[in-house]
Order: C-alpha cells, then structure tokens, then sequence
C-alpha cells in the first residue's frame, strides 16, 4: 500500500482551496480545513493473534457483489473476517482503503473527509493528488460532491476495495443520504463493504432488488463445534470435544463469549465444571455485555429488559404482560433490529434473548429485587399453561417453586405429556421439585408411569412403593392411573396375573377422559392377552388406537400398532399380524423411527410372523429387531427379540458358529426373566429351542428347554407337546404316541392357538412312523384346516422329511385347503442336510449314532470304534448306516464334513 501526501501537506493544501476558485462541479470549502484523521482509523488493523482462520467463511467470497452488508451483533467476529479478507485481498495485489468510524464522523464533513483520507492512504500518489483536491460538503447531502467522488474513483480505480467498519455509529440523516447515493453509484471497479451491529439507516433496497448486494448475518458467524475448538487451542486453553460442545451451545456459538470463556478459564482446575456453571453473570462476560450493549440502550430499554428476561421463549403478549407495556411488540422489533443479542425465535411474533444476555439480565435483576425473577416465573407458568405448552410451564413453574401450582400442574398434564413422550422431561421435573411435591399422591402417581415409560423399573418400583404408603388413591381418575401403572409394571417384568387381580383393572369402567382412558387401554389390552382373552384384547387395542390418533400422539399410535401385532400373532392370525406389522413399521419410518426401540417389538412380530409363514424376509427382520432393541426394556420384547435373532442366525450359519448360537439361544431362556415372558411367547419360542438344540446334538439341553415348559406351564398342551416332540426326535415314538393320545383329548389348557396345529402336526408323523395311515391322515387334516387359514407352515417345515411324503400322498384331498398344501410343497425352501436329489434326510441324530458320529473323526477303525464302544460290529454298523441316511451322505469322510457343518463335531 503507498502511502499519501503528508498531514502538513494535506493541510497546507485545504488552506489553499478555501483560497481558490472552486470548479463548478466541486462543493465550496466552508471555513477551517478537513478534519485531521487518525493514521489508525485509516489503516487495515493487524490480523489478531488470536485470530482463527475460518475457511468456511473465507469461502464465502465478500466481494462477490458491489455491496456487501455485514451485520451482527458486538463481539461476533465481523471486523475480524472482514481484515483477514482484506489481508488475502492485499496479498493477491488489491488494494483495501479502510476506515473505522467513530461518533465524531456522524456530520457530512467529517465523514466525507475520512473518507476521502481513507482512499488517500490507500491510494497511488496520482490518484491521491487528485481525491486530496476534493472538497467535501460542510453540511447536507451535496449530489454534485458524491457525483464528482464517484467520477474520479471511476476514472482512476485508486483502490479495489472500500471498507467502512462500524457503520452503526452514523446517525445523521445527511451522511446516510449521501453514503445511499454514494453506493447507489459505485464504479464498476470498486466494491464496498459495510461492517455494522444493526441494519444500517440506508436505502439499499433497490441494490438487493438489483442483486448487487451480498448480506451476511449473525448466523453465519456462529463458531461451530470445530471452530470453537481451534480457537481454544489457539489461546493455550485446550478442551475436550464434549466441553466445546457444551461451552458453544451455552454461547451460542457467539465468539465473545467463546473468547471470554477462554480467556476464563486460564488456569482453572476443573474447565468442566467451570464451563457449566458459565453464565451472562460471570465476571469477564458481564463487563463486556455491559460495556458493549447494555449502556448503549436507553434506560426504558434496558428496564424492559430487565422486566422480560425470564422465559427463554418470549411471545409478545407475554411481554407485554411482563413489562405491562402495550408496545411490547415494537421494543422487542426495535432491539432485534439493533442486534442487541435479541432474536426473533420461529413465528414473527416471538422473540429469544442471548443466553448469555438472558443470564446477565436475570442477575441484574435478582440484585435489584430477588424474589422478582419468581414472580416473572410464575406468571410465565400460567401463561403458557394457558396457552397449551404444559412443557414450557413446567420449567417456569419450577423455577416460581409454588408447591401447590407445580403440583396441580404435573397432575392435570401429566398425563398428556407422557402420551406426547415428554416422559423424560417429566421425570427430570418432579425429581428437581422431590422436596416439595413428593409427598402428593397424584404426583408420585405420575412419576411412576413416567418411569415406565422409559422402561426404568428399579425407579417405578421406588414411586409404586411410594404410593403404598399414601393411601388409597383419591378418586376413579387416580385409581385408573395406579392400576395402569401397576400392571405396566407387570408386563414391564413381573407378576401380571398378581397385578391384574390386585388393581381389578380387567373390570375397570372407562372414564371418559381421553388421555386417562387411553393409558388404561394400552396396559389392559397386553394383560388381556396374558389371560387368553384375545378378542377383548384387540377390542381394548383398537379402541387405543382410535384415542391415540385423535390425540395426536404419534408414539402411542405405534406401540399399539405392535401390540396389535403382538395379539393377532399370539391367536395364530398371521395375515393380521403382518397387516398389523407392516402398518407400524410403514408409520414409523417417515417419522424418523426406522431404528426406535419402540419399533423392536415391531420387528419382532414380522420377523417371527416370517418364520412361520416360511418367509425369507425374517432374517432381515430380526436383524432390524436387534438394532432397534434398548437395553434395559420390556422383557417380552427384550426375550423375543433375542431369541428371534439367534434363531435366525442359526438357519444362515454353518459349523461351530451354528453351536454357539444354540448355546445364546438357551443362554437367553435360562435366565431368570425369561419366566417373565408370556406363554404365548413361551410357545413360540421352546419348540424352536428344542428343535436346534437337538440339531447340533444337544439333547440335555433339549431336555433341559423341556423341564423348563413343564415348571412355567403346569398341565398345559405346550407342555405336553414339547415332551412329544423330544421323544419323537430320540426315536421313541411309543412314549411320543402317548402323550399325544393325551393331548388330543382337548381338556388341557392352551395358552396359544398355534400349538394346536403344532401338536396335530407331530401326532401325523408319529402315526405315519408306526404305519397308522389313517390315523395319519386324521391328523393331518385337522393340523391343515387349523393352518391353512392363516398360512402357518412352521410345524410342516420343521419337520419336513416326515410331512413332505404324508402331503404329496394326500394332495388333492383337502377341498379348499389344497391351495395351501400345494404352496406348501412348491415354495418350501431347500433345506440345510438335503441329498443330493433335493429330498430332505433327517437332520436329528439319536444320541448313540451321535456319539458314533463324534467317534469318526479319530483314526481308529469301524471294528476298533465298535470295540472301544463294548458293542458288536454289526450293531455299530447298523447305526453308522442310520447315521449317513440322516446325514445325507455316503461315507466316512462326508459324515465327518457335513456334522462340522452342522455344528455335531
């Protein structure tokens, strides 16, 4: 940059234009000569060591347009992107006049002549000859001046650039008329920057309309999380990611307060827990809020601040109930337009102060009066109460710390706000409020079901014990709700019959409450189920989800979708099952819900529902159940989805890994909250447990699975069914005879639908196994009326070898069901241990020929195995030939390979 004429020469200079004739086109000198302008307030500043380079920011290319407008609040790093622009613009050649403006600038003169000086120091020495003959207007708008600047400026190109800092300090209705004009006519070859805290007083719309402006605002200088970080490692104060995120969302990203945060924290023991306590009050952040906004503002402002600065949403009928101002309106427009840390917030009639500025307000205020804050607390709480943002008054209602209203609060929308999955909010208020509203029954009430809510049942157990010791509940309402809660509970992991018989909520009258009668249905319909009442319990559902719909409770609608899912599945309807399923999951995903632990059950059902209909998709389920499924959730959901998966895993798995998933799959249902679970799950599930415990040679597991059915479900059909089933696999089709005998007598309890095609199913291969053909086909024929109907084709698979040859002997002769059987036969998947012709072979091996497969592998011979083992040849090779039926192959070796594969060796 070259420099300009000397001061004494500028001076000597204007003395001698007052003297002179003054061409025609330049406005006369008034006396005295223009005003000196300091050599600083012309100059590019230094880049701040403390500078952090943005490139984010740099990108944005400031001289894109003819005029660029930089607004922001004090302390948001305008001049310092501006002067590291410059600096870039300088190194690439172009030259950058600079002026920072003061108060003394806002009289045409003085602003003209700084200026003028402005392009003179930045100027080549020709160039500023000529802008140093130019006389500025002493007072108004003087056209022919600006004409006369912009003529020269066009006709020399002395500089590239123009910047005006601070121009929020020109008030004066001439200067800003003159500036407009000046920008309305800038030479092509010259751009211009204005940096300001406000919208600066000038008519640039027409530039806007013309696109010749570029405007950059607030939000475009909020340091992000990896900025802030740069920054605080640039001042020696380093952070963790955590804590910048925390610090930048505390200031908003607002790089004063990021500084001054910084430059606090020097030193400091613990930054942690320093920044969380970091406020507008803080000793650094207060001067400069002060200093830079505050004592700017006149004294009715910054008293209307101080009068609204409590709720951290402001609409402007509640500031005008604060201040008691009608205008309310037009102050908060006025401060927004300032850029006094004061925003609009969504709608245009709703404003957010700074949460620093809001801090430091609320501390002004606390020192002048300290129980004002609670008052502008409470009238907020009733406020937003009033208008149905229960959210928003509890927090003021809170921070009023009334008992009595906050009490009232949480128990007349309470409720609603755990319908609207404001549970966690919820809990996190009555706990900050324990000392005060603990000992209110409603309250404790609310608190529990908020904890169920969020699947936390060691705090539901801690407020359901609570309520023992309150008493009976005061009316139907409450006692609707504790009887909620308590069964929730239940089915949460617990004793549901208990807890149904001891809230009575089977018999309990709905009350014509909305929100109360929903979260009574939603626990009522999954105990209704635990009872075997089905249809009351799609009843209760359906109703639900009519409730939840018409209240707008998106959460509620879905978890009832799954429970209706769950139901229809647990009474054998799978096509309503899937239509129940696939509506809840095609809710979910729009919603953002794809991977919501609420949508796990969901998953669960289609995955199971799948499998049963021999459907391909149920891996892909299962795997989506997984990843959706929370930790510490409903049991049901929990065992379900669990066992889905590992189930799942073991049909696409060969080897060792097909073990070990049998191994989680037994892990899982001999942990104590599997006996939890529903018996319709129970029924579901043991089979398939029974079934590849036996697959991989397992059989004290499967006995074990077995014992299991018989502790949980005492003289039920299950029962009975899964002991046929393991002796049928052993070979010992008398003892399976017999019980099926047993079970077909029908004066057993059935705890689900699907158990009576499973045990018609076997009873049909046992029949067939001993040659009762007739009997055979009796039994098959019951077990297709049962399946047909909704497409259950699990038992047939799972014992395919044996069903496979009944239904091609006997198709043709099932009326109407034939479809069914010749679906069966053409869609059934070739499955794992078929023979080379595709015909399925056996994949249970009795113990003995299992324990002669495990003898393959050692280099002894057929005789030395025989010997080892105190039988004969004969015997041993009459089992070794069973052994390679079953297995599908022909020889020692295949044997050995195909039993790794399926995880025998």
């Amino acid at each position: 940059m070259q420099a300009g004429p000397t001061d004494a020469r500028r001076l000597r200079r204007a003395r001698d234009r007052r003297r002179a004739a003054t061409p025609p086109h330049v406005a006369q000198v008034a006396a005295g000569a223009r005003a000196y302008v300091s050599r600083t307030r012309v100059r590019v500043p230094r880049v701040s060591d403390a500078f952090v380079p943005r490139e984010r920011l740099a990108a944005m290319d400031l001289g894109r347009r003819a005029v660029t407008v930089i607004c922001a609040p004090a302390g948001s790093g305008k001049t310092m992107l501006v002067v590291d622009w410059a600096h870039r613009a300088m190194a690439r050649g172009e030259a950058v006049a600079w002026l920072s403006l003061d108060e003394s600038d806002d009289r045409p003169y003085e602003f003209w002549s700084a200026l003028i000086d402005a392009l003179i120091g930045a100027s080549p020495p020709d160039a500023a000859e000529q802008l140093d003959r130019l006389s500025p207007p002493r007072e108004r708008v003087e056209p022919r001046f600006v004409t006369a600047l912009t003529e020269l400026l066009d006709a020399t190109q002395p500089v590239r650039w123009l910047v005006l800092d601070d121009v929020h300090r020109i008030r004066s209705a001439d200067v800003l008329a003159g500036l407009a004009t000046f920008l309305a006519g800038v030479p092509p070859g010259l751009g211009v920057v204005l940096i300001s805290r406000h919208e600066p007083e000038l008519d640039l719309h027409r530039l806007r309309l013309s696109d010749l402006t570029h405007d950059v605002r607030a939000e475009d200088l909020t340091f992000t999380v990896s900025e802030a970080s740069d920054l605080f490692e640039r001042v020696g104060s380093p952070l963790s990611t955590l804590d910048v995120a925390r610090v930048v969302a505390r200031t908003e990203g607002w790089a004063a307060g990021l500084r001054l945060a910084a430059v606090s924290i020097a030193g400091v023991a613990d930054p942690s827990e320093f920044l969380a306590q970091f406020e507008g009050d803080q000793r650094e952040v207060a001067d400069y809020l002060f200093t830079e906004v505050v004592q700017h503002l006149p004294a009715e402002t910054y008293a209307f601040l101080l009068k609204t600065c409590a709720p951290e949403q402001l609409p402007v009928e509640l500031a005008a109930e604060l201040s008691g101002r009608a205008d309310a309106g037009r102050m908060l427009d006025r401060l927004c337009r300032l850029n006094a840390l004061v925003v609009q917030s969504g709608d245009s009639s709703w404003y957010r102060y700074h949460s620093l500025m809001r801090s430091f307000l609320a501390a002004a205020l606390a020192r002048e009066d300290v129980d004002a804050p609670r008052r502008q607390h409470a009238i907020a709480a009733r406020w937003f109460d009033h208008h149905d943002q229960p959210v928003v008054a509890l927090e003021h209602a809170l921070r009023a710390r009334d008992a009595d209203y906050l009490s009232g609060l949480i128990r007349s929308r309470g409720v609603r706000l755990i319908l609207a999955g404001r549970a966690p909010t919820l809990r996190d208020t009555i706990a900050q409020a324990a000392a005060v509203v603990r000992r209110d029954p409603g309250v404790v009430t609310i608190a529990a079901l908020a904890a169920l809510e969020m699947s936390d049942a060691a705090a539901a157990d801690e407020q359901l014990a609570a309520l023992t010791g309150l008493g009976p509940p005061d009316d139907a309402r409450q006692a609707a709700l504790r009887a909620a809660a308590v069964v929730n509970r239940a089915l949460l992991g617990g004793d549901v019959p208990g807890a149904l018989r001891a809230t009575g909520i089977l018999d309990l009258a709905l009350s014509g409450d909305a929100d109360i009668d929903l979260t009574v249905l939603v626990q009522r319909g999954p105990a209704l189920m635990r009872t075997g009442d089905y249809t009351g319990a799609i009843a209760d559902l359906e109703r639900a989800l009519e409730l939840a719909r018409a209240g707008g409770y998106d959460q509620v609608v879905l978890t009832t979708l799954s429970q209706l899912a769950g139901i229809t599945g647990a009474a054998c309807d799978f096509p309503a099952t899937q239509s129940w399923t696939g509506k809840a999951i095609e809710y979910a995903a729009p919603r953002g819900w794809a991977d919501s632990p609420r949508l796990a059950y969901a998953y669960l059902l289609a995955g199971w529902t799948a499998f049963q209909v021999g459907d391909e998709r149920a891996g892909a389920y299962a795997d989506k159940a997984i990843q959706a499924l929370e930790e510490h959730g409903n049991v049901e959901v929990e065992v379900g989805v669990r066992s889905m998966h590992a189930l799942a895993t073991f049909e696409a798995t060969t080897g060792t890994e097909r073990h070990d998933t049998v191994a989680t799959f037994r892990e899982i249902w001999e942990s104590p909250r599997a006996d939890q679970v529903s018996p319709g799950l129970i029924g579901y599930a043991t089979p398939q447990e029974i079934r590849l415990a036996l697959a991989v040679g397992e059989h004290e597991w499967a006995n074990d699975a077995v014992e299991r059915v018989d502790r949980i479900l005492p003289d039920s059909l299950e029962a009975l069914t899964m002991r046929a089933q393991l002796w049928h696999a052993r070979g010992r089709s008398t003892e399976a005879r017999r019980l099926l005998g047993a079970a077909l007598r029908g004066d057993r309890v059935v705890h689900q639908e699907a158990t009576r095609v499973s045990v018609n199913v076997l009873a049909a291969a046992v029949e067939a196994g001993q040659g009762n053909e007739t009997l055979a086909f009796e039994a098959l024929g019951r077990a297709v009326t049962l399946a047909a109907p909704r497409n259950f084709r699990r038992p047939f698979l799972d014992l395919w070898d044996e069903m496979e040859p009944l239904l091609r002997k006997h198709r043709g002769r099932f009326a109407h069901n034939d479809a069914f059987i010749s679906a069966l036969l053409d869609g059934a998947p070739r499955p794992h241990g078929a023979g080379a012709d595709g015909a399925r072979t056996s994949s249970t091996l009795s113990p003995r020929e299992l324990e002669l497969l495990r003898d393959l592998p050692s280099p002894l011979s057929i005789k030395e195995i025989a010997t080892a083992r105190g039988v004969s040849v004969n015997t041993t090779k009459t089992q070794l030939s069973a052994v390679y039926r079953k297995l599908g192959v022909s020889g020692r070796f295949a044997a050995i390979r195909e039993g790794r594969e399926r995880g025998l060796l």
